[in-house]
């Protein structure tokens, strides 16, 4: 299979600290190599910010502009473009780059990343990726320029643990389908994300393929120390790579990301680091190679 690996170094547009510094350390323990060797072709491509830093919103849509133009030119050179970034927020180059209105969304995180502006206790802008890419906060800064949003209704927000109030409404009032993390344990328990899934894609037919996006903080902080917002209670990698199985022998998978990992904030044995290769890997097996 072509992959396009997109290494996008930025925390909320900024680079060298944190989280941005995760998608460098995963090439340079040899993520491509690792790759290659399950006998995928591989091509890194790094997204730079293409104007100056001016402001956290700014810096987000202008590394997302270009990640969303490197999204579409590993789609047309028929590869799946797998992100390795530093927040959620490659979500919105990511959807703009396979064509918002087209992809259904599944979301694996401990958070909802689904504040507002108005609805936020914190104002942190990385509480609201998934509501900027459905035109629900920000449509001004990126789904007015973009053109077209994500149907809320075709994303199913799974393994979430730590929501805020203003993110459980907005969930039930747009439409999004929510599983929390024992409906991915037992998909076979009412209120599973096969039901999710299903519901979804009957309520959106434009969806045609998924997107699946991966904050690693969704899984237990005891296989990812080194993550920024540890939520306990989490998803074992096994548990993850299932779930994501599920999704894959349901709807074609066009795009992976998988974020969140701060090097800085690991152990001392890379606990976090060899954790996120593992499931990179696996990951891309999967979605590359559903089974029914």
């Amino acid at each position: 299979m072509k992959l396009t690996v997109l290494s996008v170094p930025y925390h909320l547009g900024r680079e060298g600290a944190g989280m941005a510094l995760g998608p460098a350390r995963y090439l340079e323990a040899g993520l491509a190599a690792r790759l290659e060797a399950r006998g995928h072709e591989v091509e890194v491509v790094e997204i730079r910010r293409p104007a100056p830093f001016e402001d956290e919103l700014q810096a987000v849509v202008a590394v997302n502009e270009a990640l969303a133009e490197a999204v579409r030119a590993a789609v047309d050179r028929g590869a799946l473009p797998v992100v390795a970034g530093g927040n959620c927020n490659v979500a919105l180059g990511m959807t703009a780059g396979l064509g918002a209105g087209e992809t259904a969304v599944v979301w694996f995180d401990a958070h909802g990343d689904y504040n507002t502006p108005a609805t936020t206790p914190s104002g942190f802008l990385d509480g609201m990726p998934l509501a900027i890419a459905c035109g629900v906060a920000h449509p001004e800064a990126w789904a007015q320029r973009r053109g077209e949003a994500v149907d809320p209704r075709a994303c199913v927000h799974a393994g979430s643990r730590d929501l805020d109030p203003g993110e459980v409404q907005g969930f039930a009032a747009t439409g999004v389908q929510v599983v929390g993390v024992e409906g991915l344990r037992n998909d076979g328990s009412e209120g599973g994300l096969e039901a999710a899934l299903r519901a979804a894609l009957a309520t959106a037919p434009r969806a045609v393929h998924a997107y699946v996006h991966v904050d690693i903080d969704v899984l237990d902080p005891v296989f990812v120390p080194g993550v920024d917002f540890p939520s306990p209670g989490g998803l074992t990698p096994g548990d993850l790579v299932a779930a994501v199985g599920i999704v894959a022998a349901r709807i074609p998978v066009a795009g992976l990301s998988v974020t969140a990992y701060d090097p800085e904030r690991d152990d001392a044995a890379g606990t976090t680091m060899a954790a996120g290769l593992d499931l990179i890997e696996r990951l891309v097996d999967t979605v590359v190679t559903p089974t029914a």
